[in-house]
């Protein structure tokens, strides 16, 4: 099987980004604080492809090339966005926390994965859905970039595999109620592995759970690449975000919270470590986006 194409700006990308919403709702408005729940939604049935496509010169009438797949019906905004920050921050003090309690015991690693997808019927301020999942500390979930080689492998063979495979429940073992007209829009991580230290590291230092940093990071279907930072209490608990294009929680940022508009983030360099998280995480967003829309 040939590796996936290494490059950055143009993977997985097939929407333009949405123009900032001046309306945006701030991430502190709008997030979920219930806990996640076990998933009731019944995956939509697929209608299985031909075998074969038409070749010039067989059958009746002019060869005519398959058309190109239609872009996902998502719409992410800047209160989507915000929806995601908001999430990902909960998750990552969540798995901050319990790494923290199983230190010693069963740890765990300290990487976590979520799926994102949008709820249509739901609510403006109420359509993230999220599929989540942490994993045991072992050699492979060690190393990030190596971790997010795997599943994307895993999610590749899937859906090879079989037409009905749904990473939701394939993939993650914690999910939101949802619908099936739920849409995938993207992927995101959560690490404590962060610029202030590693793992190892934190667990030396921190005096409790509270000083724990973390780090996140979000890929999203319109080509949306977010940097988040969640300070412990040396970082006076601080919130950073970095987004890749210009949003309209820009306007939102507070003492707490800062939201910057960091289009670097989107022409990272090969040399730099974080190339093949992105790279990673765009090539299991490509191969879910594409596996999961109508055959």
């Amino acid at each position: 099987m040939s590796e996936p194409r290494a490059t950055m700006s143009s993977d997985w990308n097939p929407q333009s980004p949405q123009q900032p919403n001046p309306a945006a709702v701030p991430w502190w408005a709008i997030e979920r604080t219930s806990e996640v729940q076990q998933p009731s939604y019944e995956p939509e049935p697929r209608i299985p492809g031909p075998r074969h496509s038409q070749q010039p010169g067989h059958g009746h009438g002019a060869y005519e090339p398959p058309a190109p797949p239609a872009p996902p019906a998502v719409d992410i905004t800047p209160t989507y966005r915000g929806a995601i920050v908001a999430r990902l921050r909960r998750f990552s003090f969540l798995h901050a926390r319990h790494a923290w309690e199983r230190r010693r015991r069963d740890p765990l690693a300290p990487h976590g994965m979520a799926l994102f997808y949008c709820e249509p019927s739901g609510q403006l301020y109420d359509q993230l859905r999220t599929a989540t999942r942490i994993f045991l500390a072992d050699e492979e979930a060690a190393s990030l970039p190596h971790l997010l080689y795997g599943l994307a492998q895993h999610a590749r063979e899937g859906f090879a595999a079989d037409p009905r495979f749904d990473p939701r429940t394939a993939m993650c073992n914690k999910t939101d109620d949802m619908s099936s007209q739920a849409v995938f829009a993207g992927i995101g991580v959560v690490t404590l592995d962060t610029p202030h230290g590693d793992w190892p590291t934190a667990q030396r230092t921190a005096r409790s759970e509270a000083d724990l940093p973390g780090r996140c990071y979000a890929r999203l279907i319109d080509g949306t690449m977010l940097v988040l930072d969640r300070g412990g209490e040396l970082q006076f608990n601080a919130m950073t975000v970095e987004c890749s294009v210009r949003d309209g929680n820009l306007q939102y940022g507070t003492p707490s919270m800062h939201w910057r508009w960091n289009p670097a983030i989107a022409e990272t360099p090969e040399s730099d470590p974080m190339y093949h998280v992105w790279r990673w995480m765009g090539e299991i967003g490509r191969i879910i986006d594409h596996g999961s829309r109508p055959r």
